[in-house]
């Protein structure tokens, strides 16, 4: 048999610039910080509507991992990350080979770390194994694991492909990266998620505003006040966060973020913290719609409203929004949120699923159904490179606005059927009880 002919680089079949999948090598010695960093990546790109997968490889990559990467991608996926060491050319030079033959896109991203990030790594590592087992030595198995890889470890060269190197640390100012060869829209948001430093252990606080009037009435958007049960949740919410007559152990935020609207600043007037009102935490544009109450919209723009139904994600209001436009509006707020800890957000249903859909992983064609209650308290903390959600409700008393998708969203539906799932309101505004009523109700009530 003759010889395979060897294919001229400047020859080879060139992946689609636009089209074609991406497979990402993680590279980097044990406890860099690799995994967390990985699947910070896919959790990002899953929330901007890709659909990418990290496969774990104890050091590098098999021909199995290559097939399932190959049948991932046949399914129309498009972003496979590979998160091993690869800490030598050859293991590289496999995944290289692989993504020519195949004409997919290839990132290689080295890790490193400070000396500090380092040791924090190691001992997060030890206490997660030391529940697992107690009767071995784990900080030993990883200082020597570390040893015998540091004598294998080749640097990756920017002649390898496209290539980011990652220094990690939790201070913005030691945290580093650089980039080469780096081109199109998926490697440069991976190059984005990056650059910020990952924090570990992280506590986010989430509220929509306290009820107001327009919620009372079934009206959506605007710039309504708080309703006298919405200035309840106010108060109750503030002895939660350190306000006025909270526990001296109670959580305090050490950032408060708002929307510009009445409502959300209105939430937080008793809360203590440094606050900024940040207009891409503002509701979600309703244009045409906007101060309307869902049976208006039905008399008035019938066809909008099944449009609406039809395809609520990608819907977007005459002169207004869609939910595809707001997922883009909070990324930057999602990327600042995880440079931080300790900060509440209280902004508004729309926002809020958003953000939430990026915690819980949820697909962007489920975002606009999460259910983000009224005068409720979402605790996220991170757990590792996951995130667990606490819902805490307040138990002050206000409307429901959940509304679920109707089964039928035909444009030629009745307006009985168009309504079916409209939450209850009221037609009027719920009258502000008399002063000597609200002090002993706040005499008497406390929180649970």
């Amino acid at each position: 048999m003759g010889t395979r002919p060897t294919v001229k680089p400047e020859l080879a079949a060139k992946p689609c610039p636009i089209g074609a999948p991406l497979v990402v090598t993680i590279v980097g010695l044990p406890c860099r910080g690799k995994s967390l960093a990985a699947h910070k990546v896919a959790r990002h790109l899953n929330w901007r509507g890709h659909s990418a997968k990290v496969f774990n490889v104890e050091s590098a990559a098999t021909a199995d991992t290559l097939r399932e990467i190959s049948l991932f991608f046949k399914e129309s996926n498009n972003v496979a990350i590979i998160d091993g060491m690869h800490l030598t050319r050859q293991s590289r030079q496999l995944l290289a080979t692989f993504c020519s033959e195949k004409v997919f896109h290839h990132l290689l991203i080295e890790f490193s770390c400070t000396d500090k990030c380092l040791r924090e790594n190691i001992d997060d590592t030890v206490a997660f194994y030391h529940n697992l087992d107690q009767n071995v030595d784990w900080e030993r198995r990883l200082r020597e694991s570390n040893e015998l890889h540091s004598a294998l470890f080749e640097a990756c060269s920017p002649l390898e492909g496209p290539l980011i190197t990652v220094n990690n640390s939790e201070d913005a100012r030691l945290h580093s990266i650089t980039a080469r060869g780096v081109l199109g829209a998926i490697q440069t948001a991976i190059l984005g998620v990056l650059a910020i430093p990952v924090i570990r252990h992280r506590t986010f606080y989430l509220s929509r505003h306290g009820e107001s009037d327009y919620n009372v009435l079934g009206r959506i958007g605007g710039d309504a006040d708080l309703s006298p049960r919405g200035m309840k949740y106010a108060e109750r919410l503030a002895r939660q966060l350190g306000g006025p007559g909270s526990a001296p152990d109670c959580p305090k935020p050490k950032l408060i973020w708002t929307s510009e609207l009445r409502r959300t600043i209105r939430t937080v007037q008793n809360i203590p913290g440094p606050r900024t009102a940040i207009k891409d935490l503002n509701e979600i544009d309703a244009g045409i719609c906007e101060g309307l109450t869902y049976e208006e919209i039905q008399e008035r723009f019938p066809q909008e409203f099944a449009w609406r139904d039809q395809d609520k994600f990608k819907y977007r209001y005459p002169h207004g929004e869609s939910y595809l436009d707001l997922l883009q509006r909070v990324d930057s707020v999602v990327q600042a949120l995880l440079a931080n800890t300790d900060v509440l957000v209280v902004s508004h249903q729309a926002v809020l699923r958003c953000i939430m859909a990026y915690f819980k992983g949820t697909r962007p064609d489920d975002v606009p159904y999460i259910n983000v209650p009224l005068h409720t308290l979402l605790i996220v903390r991170s757990y590792g490179y996951d995130f667990e959600v606490e819902t805490v409700p307040l138990k002050v008393e206000c409307v429901d606005t959940y509304r679920i998708q109707p089964k039928n969203c035909s444009t030629t539906r009745t307006t009985a059927d168009a309504l079916t799932t409209v939450p209850a309101h009221f037609d009027a505004p719920i009258a502000q009880p008399p002063p000597a009523m609200v002090a002993s109700s706040q005499a008497t009530t406390t929180i649970s």
